[in-house]
């Protein structure tokens, strides 16, 4: 029998996690497993997993039998027990740490981790808790003098390298190999090696919960939701004073991570986002790449925006202001194309978002306000050319409200087309005998309509009694 199996038998309580918190713990689950899998030859990396595990405050349940429900029924048991497996790569880095005080330190965090596995009734860890113990007791006691040995400067470097390993220390652990004179040139160059694939690791899997919790906020408006604690915490980055080895997307995180941050709290450009999107572009090859795919989804829903509110608020602003808005938005949609453009054209057609998300910016810029050229001259003169009247002047309603119908006109061509249309059902309704009172309270609503865009447009042009129709909009 195994002795994962083994630790089933001896874990006292069984917990049933319910489909509404599976995913947390299967994650969780899966975290400890590669943790296990790292306890006696990566035990820095499978401490600190199992210290993120212990810390979530989310994963309430530790120490015990985990049955994870998958639809109706509860999946296979496992032995979920985050506390042991810390101190069992603790008591591993015992055996490779020299320093009495390390060695010491390294005892007293594992005796705290099985104590505490032991007072969750998991039978197993008191076995591991009394050796630890009795280890702790000896290194305690005084020491008797051994006959000295021949020095390995090796082992004596790796036994210190790895306390500095497990803090992270990467560069501290290259400047203690860099000043020993007495190492041999091979064993420098393999503790060399060993030191940048451990700092590489350590940052690949940072980076990998980096990328989990971005993907979590990929929508602007979840990532503008966070605080600056929530921010700080999801996309911390190691600090690069330690680091030794170049890593493309930690040096990226690094270099926009400031732009991430104002797009979180609103107050990035356009020109940043786009940047790091092209920058994250160089990151992957061949297969897609994760990092444009957040990158690149960001500066789209930001340029999607700007591009929304300045068409919008160009439809009712007056053309000064509508010409600095079409300006900015132009601006937008000049830069998104050239953004594109820049890419290479292999990489372009692997991303397939990128021609969606250019359409739909297009087409936002496409509905710009226009002016509408037909209104420009019309005075209805030509309604009064050839009888009947009544009838032309219903033509011309129909033509001016088709226009309308369109959309899309700036504000001063609605305001000469509601002034058109006023202008010409107030003639008919002349021409059938209505007062100036029945005229003005039945195009109520169209006179409340051109109100809105600024009154009528010169409306001295049709005559005296129709000029009385527009007097409520001085």
């Amino acid at each position: 029998m195994t002795f994962a199996a083994l630790l089933l038998l001896f874990c006292q309580e069984d917990v049933y996690i319910r489909k509404i918190d599976k995913v947390r713990y299967i994650e969780a689950v899966q975290a400890c497993k590669e943790a296990e899998a790292k306890l006696e030859s990566d035990e820095a990396a499978a401490i600190d997993k199992l210290t993120r595990i212990i810390q979530d405050p989310n994963l309430a349940e530790v120490e015990c039998t985990l049955r994870i429900q998958q639809s109706d029924i509860y999946g296979p048991p496992y032995a979920y027990l985050p506390y042991q497996y810390r101190a069992r790569a603790r008591l591993s880095l015992v055996k490779k740490t020299a320093a009495p005080a390390d060695k010491k330190q390294l005892l007293e965090d594992a005796v705290r981790d099985l104590k505490f596995s032991v007072g969750r009734k998991v039978a197993s860890s008191q076995k591991l808790l009394d050796a630890a113990q009795a280890e702790l007791g000896r290194l305690a006691a005084p020491a008797v003098p051994a006959p000295p040995a021949p020095e390995n400067s090796a082992a004596r470097i790796r036994a210190q390298l790895s306390p500095l390993l497990g803090e992270r220390k990467f560069k501290s652990a290259r400047a203690l190999i860099d000043g020993d004179a007495s190492l041999p040139e091979a064993d420098r160059a393999a503790l060399v090696a060993e030191i940048q694939q451990t700092c590489r690791a350590f940052l690949t899997e940072h980076m990998r919960g980096f990328r989990r919790n971005w993907t979590g906020v990929s929508a602007l408006a979840d990532l503008q939701a966070m605080t600056r604690d929530e921010f700080d915490v999801a996309f911390a980055l190691p600090e690069a004073r330690e680091i030794v080895v170049p890593h493309p997307a930690y040096d990226w995180a690094r270099s926009h991570l400031e732009t991430l941050r104002g797009a979180g709290a609103g107050k990035s450009a356009l020109a940043p986002l786009l940047a790091m999107a092209e920058d994250a572009a160089r990151l992957e090859e061949g297969a897609e790449n994760p990092w444009f795919k957040l990158a690149e989804g960001l500066a789209f829903q930001w340029a999607q925006r700007d591009l929304d509110q300045r068409i919008r608020e160009s439809l009712e602003a007056p053309r000064a202001r509508r010409d600095v808005l079409l300006g900015e938005a132009t601006a937008a949609m000049t830069a998104w194309t050239a953004f594109v453009g820049r890419l290479d054209p292999a990489f372009r057609k692997r991303s397939d978002a990128l021609d969606g998300h250019t359409r739909t910016l297009t087409g936002l810029l496409d509905r710009k306000p226009r002016d509408l050229s037909e209104v420009e001259l019309e005075d209805l003169r030509s309604c009064f050319e050839a009888f009947p009247v009544e009838d032309r002047l219903l033509a011309m309603e129909e033509k001016l409200g088709a226009w309308e119908t369109q959309g899309g006109l700036t504000r001063e061509s609605r305001q000469k087309l509601g002034t058109l249309l006023v202008a010409s059902r107030s003639f008919r309704m002349f021409l059938a005998g209505k007062t100036e009172d029945q005229v003005r309270q039945a195009l109520r609503g169209d006179l409340e309509k051109l109100s809105k865009v600024g009154g009528a447009s010169d409306p001295d042009r049709f005559g005296p009694r129709i000029r009385k129709i527009f007097d409520p909009l001085r």
